[in-house]
């Protein structure tokens, strides 16, 4: 019932704004609204993701490549106003690597370490799979959307940047940029300020596109991770479709690249349980 009401208070603020030229606070309420609707559906889903990771050379011939095979977990964890991403690896250039049941219940049923910490356990183990010797956290679908959280709208500046058609819906392109501290993303060096740009649906506020950039032409690492969105009928909202990333070593002028591209498929929710079960779906 709580999302219902939910949708029906968007679909109002949308319909009453349509007589007026729509502004910058305006979308961004929405995008808002937006999110929250999706956290309440998308706290605890699972998805498949296939994930084609690539070295490349300066002069762009091919080093290296890695095919990884993963059920991806998105949880939300009490308070927290950010998804984690758990990539559970089963298959790596396709050989398996470790039953996939077992990774899933020990993130909820393992000892009493506290939550967040056993959550960043798996996450940092997960990570040992990406390929170079570049290690990243980061790769998650959904990190930018958190950024669009009433609550950590304050963090950013944003700017109406043009208007697109994304599957032929209108969007707004709207920049972004980070300008407080601690920054949300954190690297060895510290805080790692995030810009990047948004593709909100002018009628829905819900993000299509979203793109990241963490790191300047004089960071030792730059990333780009840019995300498409498409309409997912079992949930009825808005999933990642597919990720693609670009890690670069700016201040090196013939250092290799990691390019990365993933995709995901058959969404769905998992129950978690208080009385110490999981129910994981198959």
């Amino acid at each position: 019932m709580k999302t219902f009401l939910t949708g029906i208070a968007i679909a109002s603020v949308a319909s009453a704004a349509s007589a007026q030229p729509l502004t910058l606070d305006e979308l961004l309420f929405r995008a808002n609204q937006s999110v929250i609707a999706y956290e309440q559906v998308f706290s605890n889903a699972v998805t498949e993701e296939s994930y084609e990771q690539r070295i490349v050379r300066f002069d762009g011939s091919p080093r290296g490549e890695r095919q990884l095979r993963s059920d991806m977990l998105f949880i939300q964890l009490p308070g927290a106003v950010s998804w984690l991403g758990f990539r559970d690896v089963f298959e790596v250039d396709g050989e398996p690597v470790r039953d996939r049941d077992a990774r899933l219940q020990e993130l909820f049923l393992g000892d009493a370490r506290p939550a967040v910490e056993q959550a960043t356990t798996i996450a940092l183990e997960s990570a040992r799979y990406n390929i170079g010797d570049l290690v990243r956290t980061v790769n998650l679908p959904t990190i930018a959307l958190a950024f669009l959280h009433p609550l950590n709208q304050h963090r950013f500046d944003f700017e109406h940047l043009g208007e697109a058609t994304v599957d032929g819906r209108s969007a707004w392109i709207v920049g972004y940029s980070e300008q407080t501290r601690p920054t949300f993303v954190q690297s060895r060096g510290g805080d790692t300020f995030a810009r990047g740009r948004f593709w909100l649906d002018v009628q829905t506020g819900q993000t299509l596109r979203s793109e990241l950039i963490l790191g300047t032409s004089r960071s030792e690492i730059l990333t780009t991770i840019t995300v498409d969105y498409r309409k997912d009928a079992a949930l009825t909202l808005w999933v990642p479709e597919s990720m693609h990333e670009v890690y670069e070593r700016p201040r090196r002028s013939r250092a290799d690249r990691i390019e990365a591209t993933a995709t995901y498929s058959n969404f769905r929710q998992f129950g978690v349980q208080t009385e110490e079960s999981v129910r994981v779906p198959r």
